[in-house]
């Protein structure tokens, strides 16, 4: 595997060093920025910080401040689930709308394998609740008021399998299901399953973003009329299309635990589950798998999942084969954490159109 990756090492590190000190450029250091680890091998190559996690109490942005990570929650969801089913507890072609209450007024079978690549048809509970009247863009929306619009749209916009429609819905079902699963929170099972046993002490589930954390950082965006910093604080309290809360340092010993996992385990590893090729449950040419969205760039197979909420944005980025990740945070609103973007500037090649929409 090493001998694999060496040849193209040394223009790995170039291109990443370029990556950054472009953004670092266009980012004042007294402002909001980002955090990026280019990770080799398991082991960081690269550990880049840019700016402040806290404007008011001004704090620099370190590998231990903790971030949104938005959609890059859908992932863990992801493999919590394809671990149930690789354990038997349930099947991919299984019809939710008997064990979830949000599914039991639905016509049409809801199943497992729709939910993780979003072709169920199910309306986004976001863009139900920005369609309703007398609500502010900045009221918190919680778990319970996401499950009761899943419930009250009662049936699908198109028959499951036909297309796929990115769902923040669906993920937020999933959830549902794991917790009804092993009787335990979301929280509770992904840090017992994954983040004790993999040293992750600084990452978590959070159904309240409100609360206290340790070295949490707070997002900002730019005042249109005046083109100060402004606050962006996180409005979801929900979990599995997001909710997870995480820092670089973290996530950087994460990959080492994919990397090992999938080097030892093959099409039996994690990654593999959720990225293995599928015809049942969406349109074959479609990318999006079950919860990671792979890319073919040149003779390079990637893998990627990336978020965005509130100012806070998050992208990894990884090359199983070849052994490297790349894993990009900020906490400035509009920072480029896109695939395309960063694929460009790694590998030189433009990857295929991201085919979902993170949130």
């Amino acid at each position: 595997m090493l001998s694999r990756m060496a040849p193209d090492l040394p223009r790995l590190l170039e291109r990443f060093d370029d990556a950054v000190e472009l953004r670092r450029g266009r980012l004042d250091p007294t402002g909001p920025g980002f955090s990026a680890a280019l990770v080799v091998d398991g082991r960081p190559a690269r550990i880049v910080h840019h700016g402040l996690a806290h404007l008011e109490w001004p704090q620099p942005l370190a590998g231990d401040t903790r971030m949104y990570l938005g959609s890059e929650a859908k992932p863990w969801i992801a493999v919590l689930v394809m671990d149930a089913v690789a354990a038997g507890r349930i099947a991919l072609d299984a019809d939710l709308r008997a064990t979830l209450p949000a599914l039991a007024g639905y016509g049409q079978p809801v199943r497992l394998g729709h939910l993780l690549r979003h072709t169920s048809g199910i309306a986004d509970y976001l863009f139900l609740w920005r369609m309703q009247l007398e609500h502010d863009e900045d009221d918190l929306v919680t778990q319970a008021q996401a499950l009761a619009l899943i419930r009250r749209a009662d049936d699908v916009s198109f028959d499951p399998g036909a297309r796929h429609d990115y769902s923040n819905s669906n993920y937020v079902l999933l959830a549902e299901w794991l917790q009804l699963d092993a009787g335990l929170s979301l929280d509770t099972l992904a840090r017992r399953r994954f983040f004790e046993p993999w040293g992750l002490h600084d990452t978590s589930f959070e159904l309240d973003p409100r609360r206290v954390l340790p070295r949490r950082a707070r997002s900002y965006g730019r005042d249109a009329a005046d083109a100060a910093w402004r606050e962006r604080p996180v409005n979801l309290a929900t979990w599995g299309d997001g909710g997870l809360w995480s820092t670089l340092d973290d996530l950087v010993r994460a990959e080492s635990r994919w990397l090992d996992d999938w080097r030892h385990n093959g099409s039996r590893s994690l990654l593999a589950r959720c990225t293995a090729d599928d015809d049942q449950f969406g349109p074959a040419a479609h990318s999006y798998r079950f919860g990671l969205d792979p890319l073919a760039v040149g003779d390079r197979r990637l893998q990627f999942h990336g978020g965005g909420f509130a100012g806070f944005s998050s992208l990894i980025l990884r090359c199983t084969e070849h052994g490297t990740a790349v894993i990009v945070l900020s906490n400035a609103d509009g920072f480029d954490t896109s695939a395309r973007t960063w694929t460009r500037h790694l590998w030189g090649e433009a990857a295929a159109p991201p085919s979902i929409a993170l949130t």
